[in-house]
């Protein structure tokens, strides 16, 4: 549900500053970004263990097929937070590019690319680069082009790579050239990290029968015995998942030599795009997810002496807590000191993870132990509750719910400097004392003058039921005392238990107005309720039911709702009633239930506007009396769409419909949330469903001049 935060000191002026052009769409520079990194695979991830981050890089874009050559900094943690924050190197640094190799050295904190892909089906490059101040701590970062001496590694894409602290090597195995040649040559270039400016390849010659040409297979390193262990991978339509050993691999201290382990236990199935990290202490491989075929997988199977050596390799597959990620061509880092693995982002043949962002732990990852999944930031949801805090720059999500297992939530979570940048930085916050029973749909608005965030209602079951407590959040903004929930008794008659009802908060008054819903069975709803005293500081709120004149809107739930403190009107848009979604527009005066006799009036636009909605979001910028709709689902598909309509209040000239239309595209969706930061005339939305009938998600967007003005 959407929340408001109404700034009353405020005046509204009755005749706007600027006309709308109805004819045609706004011409400013409106712009979508995502916060974080977008969704990609075939990216690279090393880790730093100095600031236990992922250093990712480059990769090709999930939803919009594009490649990439951007770089974040995305922080691990056992717990759910997660951190993402872009680097911007100095230098003219690689060209878009994905199925590359990355290492790292954390003695240099220089990160090694090599290879890739640098377009769709090619070419392929064969290109070394290196960045330098990698982990982004030393003030400054830059990319360092590197032309080694020595004869070139075909160009190929989808190889493994692994380094080499001791002589400073990359160690490069396999591929694809880009066309439909597979390979199974080793190569090593010295001086990996470019401190001695003399990097060389050099090509080695393995003796005994090497594995079977291939891309996407998994290669981990043991540095002391100088040994790199190779799984799986495929070539075209035939999947592997054999084992090899290939000893001296740096190329040092004897002639190397392949060799084929045949691990006991339960084997893997056959798999490419899968990743694998290395317990040097313990001398364990653990191997994640990948595709058979076409079939992302979830599971997570440990390599017992992994190098061949000290014993006989066997395969065991970890029996883990919480859900594993079904997906391929991703990231993953270990940290030894944790025992923890991180994933990051891929491609997936579930629909939930198509488009993946999201951040993965497995903690005891070398299977030694109880080993357990948790995803970093909120889980992906719709009909959550979310409002934004000027004073922490941040925004707040409460509850919902994520249709494809009916899980309701009763988490909070807070992302912080959401107008500084498009970094994600989400905390989850334990709220003290009792909680209220998980939900969706309920109402939730913030009080920013008194930091109190007012809860109403809502489903606590799916379908049913609903429900029509109240709650009262202080210190919701998590500064000062610790956020604590209390539940609140208000007196008079109750309003009907309901979900996807609107509301807004007057805090001139210290009023909540609730409109409409739908009951969890089969009514809906078009009654008006207040609660006086809502944030419960000075006095026991009481429920009124107002009764107003006029022909009332048809009842309807999923619409959007904004309202002005100084003219003290409630306008809604749109909705449905379980069908055909409604496109009105109606203005309540008198929404509080004072000033004079509450009145409903439909107001009909001097031009046609968006299409009829419902679960859409609408925010408003008081000061220039403007109301932004976004969004929605019209009976048929989910909406895009971004319009504006001028005096959404009645009070002015007539009201007009304006569409934007961003130099960005929007994201496609229904029951997301949307706040407004004035200051900086910025929409902020967070999940809600992006693909019939009902799959959301857990991304965080920002459109730039909200209100269409520049």
């Amino acid at each position: 549900m959407r929340v408001w935060e109404t700034v009353a000191s405020v005046s509204v002026p009755l005749v706007l500053c600027m006309l709308f052009l109805a004819s045609s769409p706004l011409s400013n520079a409106q712009t979508w970004t995502q916060y974080g990194p977008p969704p990609r695979f075939s990216h690279t991830a090393v880790f730093d263990p100095t600031t236990k981050k992922m250093i990712v890089f480059g990769g090709q874009d999930s939803t919009t097929s594009a490649d990439l050559n951007d770089l974040w900094l995305v922080g691990t943690s056992s717990s759910k937070y997660v951190t993402s924050t872009s680097l911007a190197p100095s230098g003219s640094g690689p060209s878009v590019r994905f199925g590359h190799v990355a290492t790292y050295d954390p003695n240099s904190n220089r990160m090694t690319v090599f290879g890739g892909g640098t377009g769709f089906p090619g070419p392929c490059g064969n290109d070394v680069w290196i960045l330098d101040g990698a982990n982004g701590q030393s003030g400054s970062s830059a990319w360092i082009s590197v032309s080694p001496s020595g004869t070139l590694p075909i160009a190929r894409l989808h190889h493994t790579g692994v380094y080499d602290p001791n002589t400073n090597s990359l160690i490069v195995f396999g591929g694809s050239n880009c066309a439909t040649g597979y390979l199974n040559d080793v190569w090593v270039l010295s001086d990996a990290n470019g401190g001695s400016g003399s990097p060389t390849w050099t090509k080695l010659a393995p003796s005994g029968t090497p594995p079977a040409a291939r891309e996407g297979a998994s290669a981990v390193y043991d540095s002391t015995n100088n040994i790199i262990t190779v799984y799986g991978g495929d070539a075209g339509s035939t999947n592997f998942g054999d084992v090899w050993v290939l000893s001296h691999a740096n190329g040092t201290g004897g002639t190397p030599a392949w060799m084929q382990l045949s691990p006991t236990g339960t084997a893997p199935t056959a798999r490419s795009g899968h990743t694998a990290v290395y317990d040097s202490t313990n001398n364990r491989m653990t191997v994640c997810g990948g595709f058979h075929l076409s079939n992302a997988l979830s599971d997570t199977f440990v390599l017992t002496f992994a190098n061949g050596i000290g014993g006989t390799p066997a395969w065991t597959p970890i029996t883990t807590k919480g859900t594993a990620p079904a997906v391929g061509f991703h990231s993953a880092v270990y940290d030894s000191a944790l025992n923890d693995m991180y994933v990051f982002a891929g491609s997936s043949s579930e629909a939930k993870l198509a488009g993946d962002d999201h951040a993965f732990t497995l903690s005891s990852a070398n299977g030694i132990g109880t080993s357990s999944w948790t995803r970093g930031g909120p889980p992906a949801r719709y009909s959550q509750s979310m409002f934004y805090d000027s004073a922490s720059n941040s925004v707040f999500v409460l509850d919902g719910q994520h249709a494809q297992t009916n899980t309701n939530f009763d988490d909070y979570w807070q992302n912080t400097g959401v107008n500084n940048s498009s970094n994600v930085n989400w905390i989850p916050i334990n709220v003290a004392a009792k909680h209220p029973k998980a939900r969706w749909g309920q109402t939730a608005q913030y009080d920013s003058v008194n930091n109190r965030l007012m809860v109403f209602g809502g489903a606590t079951g799916f379908p049913s039921p609903c429900v029509n407590d109240y709650w009262v959040m202080t210190s919701a903004n998590n500064t000062g005392s610790k956020p604590t929930w209390v539940p609140v008794a208000p007196t008079g008659a109750l309003p009907g238990v309901r979900t996807r009802d609107t509301a807004a908060y007057d805090p001139t008054t210290n009023k909540l107005i609730v409109f409409g819903g739908y009951n969890c069975l089969s009514t809906y709803y078009n009654d008006v309720w207040v609660l006086s005293g809502a944030n419960a500081v000075t006095s026991t709120p009481a429920w009124t039911h107002l009764s107003p004149r006029g022909t009332p809107p048809s009842a309807r739930q999923s619409t959007s709702a904004i309202y002005n403190s100084t003219t003290n009107t409630l306008t809604i848009y749109g909705g449905d009633a379980g069908g055909a979604p409604f496109g009105d527009i109606w203005i309540l005066s008198h929404a509080n239930g004072t000033g004079g006799s509450p009145v409903w009036k439909q107001a009909i636009p001097s031009n046609s506007g968006p299409s009829a909605r419902s679960g859409h979001t609408a925010i408003y910028d008081v000061q220039n009396n403007l109301m932004t709709i976004y969004g929605g689902y019209d009976g048929t598909r989910l909406l895009s769409d971004t319009w504006v309509l001028s005096d959404p209040n009645g009070q002015g000239i007539l009201p007009t419909w304006t569409e934007i239309v961003p130099q960005t595209t929007a994201p496609a969706r229904r029951f997301s949330s949307a706040v407004y930061d004035p200051v900086h005339n910025q929409m902020n939305i967070f999940g809600g469903v992006f693909t019939l009938p009902s799959l959301p998600d857990d991304h965080l967007f920002s459109l730039t001049d909200a209100n269409g003005q520049p």
